[in-house]
């Protein structure tokens, strides 16, 4: 007789009394997620719960807006579970049926599941973790699966730029709503041109305006976006969720502002593992860039961010770790004009160079679009220890 081996994720979702929110992506579910969760507890702490603990609570439509849950901020508590907070197994004990879970699922974690979450989210797919998988296809499949078993009483919302995810979306059973930062969209959210969030579900209401909330980046106004329309279905106000877009002040390693030192921005930004969110973090400022790049290849290609950077205000590159050379290579096939320098023998060395380097009213952005198992113990080992000397310059 054979043995089933199972993870703790699947298990988990086979377990849990209460609702479950997934959210995947190659890059964002994090800050998504968050977001997620920071909108709920807001509201449950603005709103308290109804205490009708002996409703049957399930989400399904509403009378006046299709696909809407039929209930308003009756969950009890919250918990933010996975990889961005508190280990699944950890809280299983605890979550009860009227309180609902925001898990944010890696590529590893949603390939065995048999179950999917009541609301999945998909904020982007893209190339990554092909270290672990076998191929692009399998690393994809591992992402479709968590809209595999939804049913019509579920919900999934979908990046509407990218083609191959809305091919795949109709197949899924659950209701779709979409997000778009290129196009305005029915029954979802977009981003318009000048940086304004809107949801779309029912009427057009505006979430928030790029410059006036702490995340930098039109990526980052993708997830608000996706975040929002979770926020919708759940019935939560729209006050309720545009204020807690204002606060909320994403997570660390992520675009994070460490430090101002005349004039001079600094950003630590290395939870940028692969060139995707690097391409992003460059075209969120148009001051110009002093950007430190290198470390540890996944097997990314590097022509996309050699284009984006020719095409951008990045006036110097620091390049450090085992793919410095490959990188310097790469930029110099493009012909790209920039300042190319070796960033140092240590990370104090780095930052140094960093700062002489740059401009009084420019901007140091530590985004490495590598891993950093060559220098690092990881990427939070990696930014810690870069925060630790930015604040001794």
């Amino acid at each position: 007789m054979g043995v089933e081996i199972t993870s703790s994720t699947k298990l988990f979702f086979e377990l849990c009394p209460a609702k479950i929110i997934g959210v995947t992506g190659t890059k964002g579910k994090g800050t998504t997620a968050s977001l997620i969760y920071e909108i709920v507890k807001r509201n449950i702490q603005e709103t308290g719960n109804n205490n009708q603990t002996n409703q049957k609570f399930q989400i399904s439509n509403s009378e006046k807006i299709p696909g809407l849950i039929t209930h308003k901020s009756n969950f009890e508590n919250v918990y933010l579970a996975g990889n961005i907070g508190i280990p699944a197994f950890q809280i299983i004990e605890d979550v009860k049926p009227r309180d609902i879970v925001i898990f944010e699922l890696s590529s590893f974690q949603s390939q065995d599941m048999k179950s999917s979450p009541n609301i999945a989210v998909i904020v982007n797919l893209d190339q990554d973790h092909l270290d672990y998988h076998k191929s692009l296809e399998e690393y994809r499949s591992a992402k479709y699966s968590i809209l595999k078993y939804q049913n019509p009483d579920n919900f999934a919302i979908i990046n509407w730029d990218y083609p191959e995810l809305r091919k795949v979306a109709k197949f899924g059973k659950a209701k779709k709503y979409y997000f778009s930062s290129k196009e305005e969209v029915d029954q979802g959210a977009f981003v318009s041109e000048k940086g304004e969030v809107f949801l779309t579900i029912g009427q057009k209401e505006k979430v928030c305006s790029e410059g006036k909330i702490k995340l930098i980046g039109r990526h980052n106004l993708e997830n608000i976006a996706a975040a929002s329309i979770v926020g919708k279905i759940l019935q939560i106000p729209i006050e309720n969720i545009s204020g807690t877009v204002k606060d909320f002040q994403g997570l660390p390693h992520r675009l994070e502002l460490v430090r101002e030192i005349d004039g001079i921005k600094i950003y630590n930004d290395s939870f940028s593992t692969n060139p995707i969110p690097t391409i992003a973090a460059i075209k969120s400022f148009s001051e110009p860039i002093t950007l430190i790049l290198g470390g540890s290849s996944k097997g990314a290609d590097f022509s996309e961010l050699a284009k984006t950077i020719k095409s951008s205000s990045v006036k110097n590159i620091l390049l450090i770790g085992v793919e410095g050379p490959k990188i310097r290579k790469i930029l110099e096939e493009e012909n790209a004009k920039i300042n190319i320098l070796n960033g140092g023998r240590d990370i104090q060395e780095i930052a140094e160079n960093a700062f002489k380097t740059t401009e009084n009213g420019g901007v140091i952005l530590f985004s490495p679009a590598c891993a950093s198992f060559d220098l690092f113990k990881n990427y939070k080992d990696r930014g810690e220890k870069f925060k630790r000397v930015v604040a001794g310059l």
